[in-house]
């Protein structure tokens, strides 16, 4: 299913998955907190995406993955719906906070403006980039770097001594385990790239 020939339909099935997201949230919840319950949901489902797309790198490699097409082909795809999720994600976040009379300041929060911008450009540079150069590379696991952060920061920000929230806990050892996963691969793939090298030269 994920290839770019049935992208829409990928596309559809994110979105009816925000769309059951609110529908749930507003026949369950007070219509004061429905948005925020909206915004906690499409989180998570765009945690589910990244998580996704960490083990596969982690476990194929972004090189070796982008040697294959049908490996390369799921990776863009991931990449194209984790974006659009969590653009969806973001607007209920924006929605709720200006419905709770708010203020979400872009000039404060020059971070996440940053990668407001990245989760637009990144999808456009996998989607076009043949193969893997060492820039793309950086850029890439920079990019996937970031959004966990901001991820683990956001489950972080739930946990208090009176609320211990282990759920949130237990997705930031699962983020965390998955980082470390790719850290593996990363160290693996520079190895390779070395060895390649000195053969040449040899």
């Amino acid at each position: 299913m994920l290839s770019k020939k049935k992208l829409p339909l990928s596309i559809g099935i994110i979105l009816l998955i925000e769309l059951c997201i609110f529908l749930w949230a507003l026949s369950t919840t007070e219509p004061e907190f429905v948005l925020d319950k909206c915004a906690r949901n499409s989180g998570r489902a765009s945690s589910a995406l990244i998580l996704i797309i960490l083990i596969g790198i982690g476990h194929y490699g972004l090189i070796k993955g982008y040697q294959d097409n049908k490996k390369k082909e799921i990776f863009q795809v991931l990449i194209l719906l984790f974006s659009i999720n969590h653009f969806i994600h973001l607007f209920f976040v924006i929605i709720n906070f200006n419905h709770h009379s708010l203020d979400l300041k872009i000039s404060d929060n020059i971070h996440g403006f940053v990668t407001f911008i990245f989760l637009i450009i990144i999808p456009i540079i996998v989607w076009f980039r043949k193969s893997p150069t060492k820039i793309f590379y950086t850029i890439i696991i920079l990019h996937l770097l970031n959004v966990t952060y901001f991820i683990i920061k956001t489950f972080e920000s739930k946990i208090t001594p009176e609320r211990p929230a282990y759920h949130n806990q237990f997705g930031i050892l699962i983020l965390c385990l998955a980082w470390l996963y790719i850290i593996f691969r990363i160290i693996v793939e520079v190895r390779q790239g070395l060895s390649r090298q000195a053969e040449t030269q040899d």
